[in-house]
């Protein structure tokens, strides 16, 4: 193996400011074992500038010893509009396979890859197999392209020149690595659709056995180059829902009823507005109608109007919550002209969770009459923490009260608890 230039620690304060720098980058990104971490990216990244994080190798044991380097790190990326995909960040070209470090000396090395040309947007970053925290990047498609270099404390700068080997500078290496990685490939109008409300399948027996199965998506129309364009035309969605409740027990195991929720609306994760009480407030508002295509006496149709303010507490990366009251005015109702006195006039929708933890939420409805409405709760967690290599989630739900579907929207069905699997969640 080559000599490498390795920054050594020197005596007394700066050794302690190098031993601290370390424990902090610890702290902040959670480590695969005590010998490696992440170091946390910056917030923005813009043009087509590479992905670029910087794994932090420490030698804290007596005597030295030799540290074998990962040839990539896996991270998940995904957006509002972007389904989550694996992206293999390189390990810089000119950087060793492993390094060996005394005790008190650190080595960092830079790890890169493409990101989608179709990716826009906050970006969710959720690295694979490291303990490391899920978190977020703004890509600003407008702006000139500038080199992504993982943030670290002022002290973590000590050596960084000496850190991908024979004294050649991070900087450099990223430069030469960004050229050799491959972006994930994906196809331009499938990259505008995303996940609009949880898309599972699940199964349950309270008197029959049944399942019920929601598919939803929403397509973006046009996608803007500037992440924080609040133009109408830019933020157009079409979006589209449909939720079956499917008797598995009855002869030739019929859909009881299936509802289709065509809509188009505005929609902006997160608007910048601030307040001392919430984090972030987004905000989409539009049309939609729903239905379940039935004819004669069974038919249920409904047009509405809506504004969906969307209010986070908390650190969107840790266990937080969100508030959504989905607020809507009924334009047409003639097939189901009393639907207001058993569903209201909003569904209030509260989250609490983690983007790789568990989340739990509840869509709450209050009619106008009476005590009618309805609880759904789901509960899910990443299956891919339990099956390492495996994606989507664990799905568990409850639903009491009146119309789970719109065929019963003045019917109450019984408390039903089930089981299943979720592609998307909240």
């Amino acid at each position: 193996m080559p000599k490498t230039n390795l920054a050594t620690f020197a005596p007394s304060p700066l050794r302690a400011i190098q031993l601290g720098t370390a424990a902090l980058c610890l702290a902040l990104s959670g480590a695969a074992n005590a010998e490696l971490s992440l170091l946390q990216p910056p917030r923005a990244l813009t043009g087509g500038a590479p992905l670029q994080l910087t794994l932090l190798a420490t030698q804290d044991s007596p005597g030295r010893k030799t540290i074998k380097l990962p040839d990539e790190i896996v991270v998940r990326i995904a957006n509002d509009d972007f389904k989550p995909t694996l992206l293999h960040l390189k390990r810089a070209a000119v950087a060793p396979a492993e390094v060996t470090l005394s005790n008190g000396q650190f080595r960092r090395i830079e790890y890169s890859a493409a990101l989608p040309k179709e990716l826009r947007g906050t970006v969710r970053i959720e690295p694979v197999d490291w303990d490391a925290s899920t978190t977020t990047i703004v890509l600003d498609r407008a702006a000139p392209a500038e080199p992504m270099i993982a943030a670290a404390p002022a002290s973590a700068a000590v050596g960084a020149a000496q850190t991908t080997g024979e004294g050649v500078p991070a900087s450099s290496a990223i430069a030469s690595a960004a050229p050799d990685t491959v972006a994930p490939t994906s196809d331009t109008e499938f990259a505008r659709i995303s996940s609009n409300e949880p898309m599972y399948i699940a199964f349950g027996k309270n008197g029959d056995a049944n399942a019920r199965f929601q598919l939803s998506f929403k397509f973006h129309i046009l996608k803007p180059d500037n992440p924080a364009s609040k133009s109408f035309l830019d933020n157009l969605y079409f979006g589209y829902t449909q939720l079956s409740i499917w008797d598995l027990q009855a002869e030739s195991a019929p859909f009881r009823d299936s509802n289709y929720r065509p809509s188009l609306f505005y929609y902006i994760p997160d608007t910048g507005a601030r307040a001392s009480w919430f984090t972030s407030l987004g905000i989409a508002a539009g049309v939609e109608h729903e239905s379940n295509g039935k004819a004669g006496p069974d038919s249920r149709s409904i047009n509405t109007v809506f504004v969906k303010p969307i209010l986070t507490f908390g650190n969107p990366s840790e266990y937080h919550w969100t508030v959504a009251p989905k607020l809507y005015a009924y334009v047409e109702k003639s097939d189901n002209p009393d639907i207001q006195n058993y569903r209201g006039y909003m569904d209030l929708l509260v989250l609490w969770g983690k983007p790789n933890g568990w989340q739990i939420g509840a869509t709450l409805r209050k009619g106008m009459k009476r005590n009618y409405g309805s609880v759904d709760v789901q509960v899910t967690y990443p299956l891919g923490k339990l099956i390492p290599g495996t994606g989507g989630y664990i799905w568990l739900g409850y639903f009491t009260g009146y119309g789970e579907d719109l065929l019963d929207y003045n019917r109450h069905s019984p408390s039903q608890v089930r089981i299943g699997y979720s592609v998307f969640r909240w």
